[in-house]
């Protein structure tokens, strides 16, 4: 089955998974960082995967990127972005800074974008794994500060991904002074697919 030919039942059900992700990730966070920090009902589409960049503001706007392979029971992909802002402004809401204290990517930026884009991605997994009853492990997570478009096809090339589509899923961080706009992409294989909603009861 492919991306594109999901119904609406089974998207359902996919939205489902990045919710309760989203709502175990929030309170990953707060106790991380010991302040309130917020993920929103995240809001899910089909994208297709050549148009995932224009979402940034074109291929030659400037993200950050956590990419991840989750092994297991069901081989997928998943790769958190943002754009350069977004992503320093997340930073300073993970430190509890004032919005545009980072005004830079240095090694704590990028090891701090990377700790909470795995937050984000584990507790997705963990999702998975507690609705399916299935064994899902998030890989060692990998990071690029590159163009978008630079970012997505260098992740084709890894991957071999060979679907058109890609289920986008748009996530809101905030706290008391500050939103941050990102959006996870869920790459699951052909068969990862079948198999995850098969145990969700709606193949």
């Amino acid at each position: 089955m492919k991306i594109g030919q999901l119904s609406e039942l089974q998207l359902d059900a996919i939205r489902e998974l990045g919710n309760i992700g989203a709502g175990h990730a929030a309170t990953a966070l707060s106790q991380l960082t010991d302040n309130p920090i917020g993920i929103s009902t995240p809001t899910l589409e089909i994208v297709p995967f050549s148009d995932v960049p224009n979402v940034f503001g074109g291929p030659e706007r400037l993200v950050g990127a956590v990419f991840v392979k989750l092994l297991g029971d069901a081989h997928a992909n998943m790769l958190f972005m943002a754009d350069r802002d977004s992503s320093l402004g997340l930073v300073d809401m993970m430190r509890g800074r004032p919005p545009k204290t980072a005004m830079t990517f240095g090694l704590e930026e990028e090891r701090l974008l990377i700790h909470t884009a795995s937050i984000l991605i584990a507790a997705f997994a963990a999702a998975i794994g507690r609705m399916t009853d299935m064994n899902v492990l998030p890989n060692t997570p990998h990071f690029a500060l590159d163009m978008a478009g630079a970012v997505l096809e260098s992740i084709a090339v890894q991957m071999s991904f060979s679907s058109e589509e890609t289920i986008f899923v748009r996530t809101i961080f905030s706290s008391e002074d500050a939103f941050v706009d990102t959006a996870l992409l869920f790459l699951p294989d052909t068969e990862a697919l079948e198999v995850i909603l098969g145990r969700l009861g709606v193949k």
